[in-house]
C-alpha cells in the first residue's frame, strides 16, 4: 500500500483496495496501523466516482515523521543526504576527505556528518529508518563490504559497522551505478522503465542493467563490468591489468591520457585521486571553448557510443542513462549521440531514449534506503500469505530488507 501511495497517491481506501487486491476490511485495518505509526496521513474528503453522495478520505504519505539517510563515496565526492518518505531531499552536505583516508575513519566521519545534519533539521534519531550507501567499486551486498574500489583505495572493507554504530539504523550498500539506475527508474527521468542501462563515465566506466524490472548482477557480478569490455584493435593497458578495455579509450582517464596530461599505465594500479581534479578542470576548459579538449572528448564519446551499440544488441534497453562528469560534457555527449544515431554501418540507429542523469549520488543513496527499508516487497512471501495473515503484518521496519549476491561497479 505504501508503494501505491508513493507512485499513485493520494488515494482513498477503496482505491487502495482495488490497486492492491486486498479487501476493504483488510485495507482499513492496515491503514489504521500506518496512521497510528505516522507513515501516512488523512487528507481532504472527496466524492468517489461510482459512489454517488458517498464521501471518502484521501490518504497520503507523511513527509515529516520518518526519514532515511544517503551516503555517497567515490573519487569525486563524499556527501550525506536526508530524504523523506517520498524520496524528496530534505538536506544534503558535502564531507571533506580526510588527509589520510582510512576507511573506518572515513565512515565514522560520514556517520557523524549525517548525525549533525539530522540534529540541525530537528529530526529525531529514532525516526531514521535506514541508511543507503552508494560507493564506487565492487561490492558484496550480502556482507555489506566494498570488495575492491581502486579509485578510493578500499579493499575488502566492511561498511555497515561504523555507520550503524553512529546512526543506530540498518545499512544497505550498493554500487553507485546500481543506486543511480534504481533511483532513475523509480523516482527520476526513467520512472517506470523496465529495461534500462545506465553508464557512469568518470575516471573509469561502470554500468548497471535492469531487465524486465529486475536488477541484473550475473555470475561473479560481472553483468555490469562494461568498462572492461574488450575492444577489437585496442592494445592499451588498462589499470585493471588487461589490455584493450573500453576504459582505455572512452573514460575520463582515456581523455587525459590522449591529451598527454597523464602517463600510460604500465602495471595494474588504482587511478591517482589527483586525476579526478585534473579531469574536472579539463572539462571546464573544454566547455569554455578549447577545441583540442573538445575534440578529445568527442572522440571518447564516439568510442563509448560504438560499444553501446553492442550492449543495445544484447540487452535491448528502452532507456540508456549516462551519469558522471563526462556525461555533462556537450562534446562527449555529442560523440555518443553520433554513434547511437544512423551511421554507414547502421542505417537505422537506436530508437530508444537517452537521458543524462542529474540525480545527486547521495540523494540516490537515500532513495536506495527507501527502496530497501520501506517499499521493497518479497513477492513470494506475499503470495503465500492468507488474507487473515496480511492483516497482522508489521509496519515497515528494518526486517523488510533482503540481501542479494555481490554486485559489480566501477
Amino acid at each position: 500500500m505504501l508503494s501505491k501511495l508513493l507512485s499513485r497517491g493520494p488515494l482513498s481506501r477503496s482505491q487502495l483496495s482495488k490497486l492492491t487486491g486486498l479487501n476493504p476490511a483488510t485495507v482499513t485495518r492496515l491503514t489504521q496501523k500506518l496512521l497510528d505509526s505516522a507513515f501516512i496521513q488523512e487528507g481532504q474528503e472527496l466524492i468517489e466516482r461510482g459512489q454517488p453522495g458517498r464521501r471518502a478520505i484521501e490518504l497520503d504519505l507523511r513527509t515529516d515523521a520518518h526519514f532515511v539517510v544517503g551516503i555517497a563515496i567515490n573519487a569525486y565526492e563524499q556527501s550525506v543526504a536526508i530524504a523523506d518518505l517520498k524520496g524528496q531531499l530534505v538536506a544534503r552536505r558535502p564531507v571533506s576527505r580526510l588527509s589520510r583516508p582510512d576507511p573506518d575513519e572515513t565512515l565514522r566521519a560520514l556517520g557523524a556528518a549525517a548525525l549533525e545534519l539530522i540534529a540541525e533539521r530537528g529530526i529525531a534519531k529514532e525516526s531514521v529508518l535506514g541508511c543507503g550507501v552508494a560507493c564506487a567499486g565492487v561490492v558484496d551486498t550480502s556482507a555489506l563490504r566494498v570488495l575492491s574500489s581502486p579509485d578510493i583505495g578500499w579493499f575488502d572493507t566492511p561498511v555497515a559497522g561504523p555507520l550503524q554504530e553512529k546512526l543506530g539504523a540498518p545499512v544497505f550498500l550498493e554500487t553507485m551505478q546500481n543506486a543511480l539506475n534504481l533511483t532513475e527508474c523509480s523516482f527520476g527521468q526513467a520512472a517506470g522503465a523496465q529495461n534500462a542501462f545506465l553508464v557512469s563515465i568518470q575516471l573509469g566506466i561502470g554500468a548497471s542493467l535492469i531487465l524486465d524490472g529486475r536488477l541484473i548482477r550475473g555470475g561473479r557480478s560481472a553483468a555490469a563490468t562494461f568498462g572492461h569490455m574488450p575492444v577489437a584493435g585496442v592494445e592499451e593497458l588498462c589499470n585493471c591489468g588487461r589490455r584493450g578495455c573500453l576504459t582505455t579509450i572512452a573514460s575520463g582517464y582515456a581523455v587525459l591520457r590522449s591529451l598527454g596530461l597523464v602517463d600510460r599505465y604500465r602495471a595494474p594500479q588504482p587511478h591517482d585521486p589527483a586525476y579526478a581534479t585534473l579531469l574536472t578542470s579539463t572539462l571546464h576548459a573544454a566547455e569554455a571553448g578549447d577545441r583540442d579538449l573538445s575534440a578529445a572528448l568527442g572522440q571518447a564519446g564516439q568510442n563509448l557510443g560504438r560499444s553501446l551499440k553492442a550492449a543495445i544488441a544484447l540487452a535491448a534497453p528502452d532507456v540508456i542513462t549516462l551519469s558522471g562528469p563526462l556525461a555533462h560534457s556537450s562534446a562527449y555527449l555529442g560523440g555518443v549521440k553520433r554513434m547511437l544515431g544512423p551511421t554507414s554501418h547502421d542505417p537505422f540507429g537506436w530508437e530508444g531514449t537517452l537521458y543524462v542523469s542529474d540525480t545527486d549520488l547521495s540523494a540516490a543513496a537515500a532513495r536506495l534506503a527507501l527502496e530497501r527499508f520501506v517499499y521493497r516487497q518479497d513477492d513470494q512471501a506475499w503470495q503465500e500469505r492468507e488474507e487473515t495473515e496480511i492483516s497482522a503484518l508489521p509496519i515497515p521496519s528494518q526486517n523488510l530488507v533482503t540481501t542479494q549476491a555481490p554486485s559489480e561497479g566501477n
